[in-house]
């Protein structure tokens, strides 16, 4: 029987196999977003890709595929899958249809983006770069790219440490954080004496129960502080007292 049935599929040509792989996965689609069944969301994301966007006969299908696709990815992720998370990913952004960044920002967005996190994670740095690319040619704001913007220093700071720690004193000069082009022995010790007065205002048992930081652009700039803080062990030596410095007093 399954012989037959391998017989009859191997027969079909390739356009109606790819609708029958849409049709199956279309079946499960109802089942996958009203069980939460892991198995049941990849096996009904694999059929639809294996489909593909040629095979979609409603237009209103295609974002809702691509959000399913994004589900698994994540659901991928929370494995340590990250090869099978970007593939899920990228077969996403090929359901998205032409405009998508203007018609389906979100989706398009957090697809992107968790896209090119795998793509550093897997390192694939074609995908990386052309990924990144849209994000921050079609981002509608500096916070929407900020993500972006850190996963591609992390990546160029293995090849030109220099020039990722340009763009990392960029960014953080655009969320409030400013650095000086160049510092002195006076200026650290200016620094210095400024941080111990900021401490001092705490006693140690303050200072452990001291309330999480909540601000989404102070949480941002200490990702990119704490990147920073590690590229100059390699790069600028002298400027890590500095960074370390300016992380005390963003936290504080």
């Amino acid at each position: 029987h399954d012989r037959m049935q391998e017989a009859a599929f191997n027969m079909m040509k390739p356009e109606e196999r790819c609708r029958f792989h849409y049709k199956y996965g279309i079946a499960l689609l109802e089942c996958t977003l009203e069980s939460h069944d892991d198995a049941i969301l990849f096996t009904a994301s694999n059929q639809l890709n294996r489909g593909g966007p040629k095979a979609v006969e409603d237009g209103e299908k295609f974002a809702l595929i691509a959000n399913l696709n994004f589900m698994a990815g994540k659901k991928a992720m929370e494995m340590s899958d990250f090869r099978a998370a970007f593939d899920f990913f990228d077969n996403g952004v090929s359901f998205l249809r032409k405009g998508h960044w203007q018609r389906d920002y979100n989706l398009s967005l957090k697809l992107f983006v968790t896209a090119v996190k795998c793509a550093l994670l897997i390192g694939n740095t074609v995908s990386l770069r052309y990924l990144s690319e849209q994000v921050l040619s079609f981002g509608n704001s500096f916070e929407d790219k900020l993500e972006v913007l850190y996963i591609t220093i992390s990546a160029l700071a293995s090849v030109d440490a220099h020039q990722a720690i340009e763009k990392a004193i960029s960014v953080l000069s655009n969320l409030g954080e400013k650095f000086s082009t160049s510092y002195s022995e006076s200026d650290n010790v200016k620094l210095l004496e400024h941080t111990k007065m900021m401490l001092g205002k705490y006693t140690d048992e303050s200072l452990l129960n001291h309330k999480s930081m909540e601000d989404p652009s102070k949480i941002m700039a200490m990702k990119f502080l704490a990147r920073l803080e590690l590229m100059t062990v390699y790069r600028r030596h002298s400027w890590q007292p500095i960074v370390t410095m300016k992380m005390v007093q963003l936290s504080i």
